[in-house]
């Protein structure tokens, strides 16, 4: 049996999924109820799965196929807290490993178009002779550079454009902008204990039906910003700490013309 192509952060925990997955061999489809029960801990929530078959499948149904490993990993890795519990209109990916580069584009674009293993990809064709590859981690848990995100953003047809500090921000074009991403120091902990570190750490932010919202892999849902006095303000205090680089998130036209920059 395949299952569905659905990754995991798209589970909820307050409530029951339904996943359906395809029996290649045959003709008819299976649908899963995925169930997550009791309390989190810390390997993450129980799940119980129930099958039936269903045929034909329901309209809006998701289908396709993977194996039934990568169905399991996808599992587990919800079940661990892959997604927050925040707005239901608002995508939210919870911080996994160093994959906050990852987190910060799926975030940013609001879908799981990412993942480690296409990360590791761009990352070996940025540098194929490269032993030590320099855009990722040495340890192959993320911790991927600028060069990745602005790679994987291009091969969607959209462009990352560097903000420069020394503008005003009233001159950013908010409403040219898909999407922000920064880069800022971020605390190192040890469990529950804090460590006099900082490591950069890249967040998204993004307008979701009116409203713009920190999706900070981090957090455990997203923070409401407000309108876009909200995010400038959001914008202002991050750039303030001298260390917080600031990307813009536009189509190829926009790039091209400029337009993500109001002079008048």
């Amino acid at each position: 049996m395949a299952a569905a192509a659905l990754a995991a952060p798209s589970l909820g925990f307050d409530r029951v999924i339904g996943v359906l997955v395809a029996d290649l061999s045959l003709t008819d489809m299976h649908v899963v109820d995925v169930e997550l029960s009791g309390p989190l801990g810390p390997t993450g929530r129980s799940f119980t799965v129930h099958t039936h078959r269903g045929n034909p499948a329901e309209p809006g149904a998701v289908t396709g196929s993977a194996t039934v490993t990568a169905f399991r990993r996808s599992l587990l890795a919800g079940a661990k807290g892959g997604m927050s519990q925040g707005p239901p209109s608002v995508y939210h990916e919870q911080q996994r490993l160093e994959l906050c580069a990852v987190h910060a584009l799926n975030n940013v674009l609001q879908q799981r178009l990412f993942s480690q293993e296409a990360a590791d990809e761009i990352c070996k064709r940025l540098a194929p002779d490269s032993r030590l590859n320099p855009h990722r981690s040495l340890l192959g848990t993320g911790n991927y550079d600028v060069n990745v995100i602005m790679a994987a953003l291009q091969g969607l047809g959209l462009a990352a454009v560097w903000w420069d500090r020394r503008r005003p921000l009233s001159q950013l074009a908010l409403p040219q902008v898909l999407g922000l991403i920064l880069n800022l120091p971020s605390p190192v902990s040890l469990g529950l204990l804090s460590l006099p570190l900082r490591r950069r750490h890249w967040v998204a932010l993004r307008q979701v039906d009116g409203i713009y919202y920190n999706l900070d892999s981090k957090l455990r849902a997203p923070e409401a910003l407000g309108d876009e006095d909200g995010v400038r303000a959001f914008l202002a205090a991050a750039l303030a700490q001298g260390l917080c680089e600031v990307l813009l998130v536009v189509t190829k036209e926009v790039e091209e013309k400029g337009a993500w920059l109001q002079t008048d």
